[in-house]
């Protein structure tokens, strides 16, 4: 919960995911900015009740957010940090095919004289974070310092990445991380270690450094680079052979990217596989090449397409036989009626997680449109193309390779300038995921 983090580096995050400055923020709640930057370095680290009332309506905060936002400003801190924003988010669901990466990861990730550090590494679309979610939850219990976990950005600093660390872990800085952990061993989970690689190595290699209980689990397109770093391949799920001559669907079950396919596709329909489906469903997830976002991109088509057209609609590429993930998404992107592909670029300027009043601010709706947003967000979830998760408060977040093929796309159709001025036009509530992984 945000109580649980430095109000400094709490406020601060606030306003620099909004993309305004000490000053813009300091007019929006009517304060002097020589507060909001007192604040900000802990110079001030209790801002008077007023004050920090001023600051919830500039920020737009509302429910669980507002409250946990004034019980950090009124300096509550909830006893131990087991209970981190990380593990309060929900798990990913059970994998499919996962099962040995899991138990293996975990087990080294354990032993006394297990690695410090793991980086999970794939393609884009293998499955690195939610294999990387499901471990750090595992590992929960061992780790009675805590679990955080925080996502790279694009333009991450070694210093930011540090900030957001120490506020997962309840630290109000960075430097203060090794005191306030003590000699618990605690977890850390960094995301997409790639999108910021310099950054990433520098940061992580210094945490290992000065806190030797710390053990940290990264995802990424490419190795992080920290010292000590053990790789750990994330390959696509198992695909039946070429030369399988299949009658049945039971004889294909063994491989685990029909597995998947077959647990999304009966999310969208109740029907079984007729038998004329059965040999062009081996044929697609092949040509897929088992990756389990592209599987799960057409298997939410297959709400209106048999399988034979799923896997007519992905041509054979020449020379090779596996159709590219983005032209899979791509598939999926020519579905939607323009409005609502112009829905998806701008959605794609949100880094980390959000809500329906995110996307509502975002798309510049009035109060008469709120359905429409809804109607949105049900359409692209059931497309596959957004994942969600919470129960009291629901949140949104797009799959990384899909978000960086809505902003390819709206760097093409000459938007992208505009769109990330929109979302840095927004308030610190409505422009900015919380950056907790997942």
């Amino acid at each position: 919960m945000a109580s649980e983090q430095g109000f400094a580096v709490l406020l601060r995050n606030y306003r620099r995911r909004a993309g305004l400055t000490q000053e813009e923020l300091a007019l929006r709640a009517a304060i002097g900015v020589r507060t909001v930057r007192d604040l900000e370095r802990g110079r001030a680290s209790r801002p008077q009740r007023t004050t920090a009332e001023l600051l919830v309506g500039a920020l737009g905060l509302t429910g669980s957010d507002r409250e946990q936002f004034l019980d950090a400003a009124r300096g509550r801190v909830v006893d131990g940090t087991s209970g981190t924003p990380f593990l309060r988010a929900a798990t990913a669901d059970e994998l499919i095919g996962r099962d040995a990466d899991i138990a293996e990861v975990v087990a080294l990730l354990s032993a006394a004289d297990g690695p410090r550090g793991m980086t999970l590494v794939g393609v884009a679309g293998v499955g690195k974070t939610s294999l990387a979610t499901v471990v750090a939850h595992r590992l929960a219990d061992g780790h009675p310092g805590g679990v955080a976990g925080v996502a790279v950005g694009d333009d991450s600093t070694a210093d930011e990445l540090l900030d957001s660390v120490a506020a997962g872990f309840g630290a109000a800085r960075a430097r203060e991380l090794p005191g306030h952990l003590g000699a618990a061993a605690a977890l850390l989970f960094v995301d997409g270690v790639d999108r910021a690689a310099a950054a990433a190595a520098e940061a992580l290699t210094g945490l290992l450094d000065r806190m030797p209980r710390l053990r940290l689990l990264a995802t990424g397109r490419q190795p992080a680079g920290f010292a000590g770093e053990r790789v750990w391949p994330v390959a696509p799920l198992t695909i039946p052979p070429v030369e399988l001559s299949v009658g049945t669907v039971a004889e294909l079950t063994p491989y685990s990217a029909i597995g998947l396919f077959l647990e999304r596709l009966g999310r969208v329909r109740r029907t079984r596989l007729a038998p004329h489906e059965i040999g062009p469903l081996a044929a697609l997830v092949r040509r897929l090449g088992g990756l389990p976002l592209a599987i799960e991109l057409a298997a939410a088509r297959g709400r209106v397409l048999t399988v034979p057209e799923i896997l007519a609609s992905y041509p054979v590429p020449v020379p090779h036989p596996v159709v590219p993930l983005q032209d899979v998404v791509a598939g999926t992107y020519r579905v939607l009626a323009p409005p609502e592909q112009r829905a998806l670029r701008l959605l794609a300027m949100f880094r980390h997680r959000w809500s329906r009043e995110h996307a509502e601010a975002m798309l510049d709706t009035s109060d008469g449109d709120r359905a429409d947003v809804v109607h949105l967000l049900d359409r692209l979830v059931a497309l596959g193309l957004l994942n969600v998760s919470g129960d009291d408060v629901v949140r949104f977040r797009l799959p990384a390779a899909i978000r960086d093929f809505a902003t390819e796309r709206s760097a093409a159709e000459g938007e992208l300038e505009e769109a990330r001025k929109r979302h840095a036009r927004l308030a610190p509530a409505t422009a900015s995921g919380d950056g907790v992984v997942p």
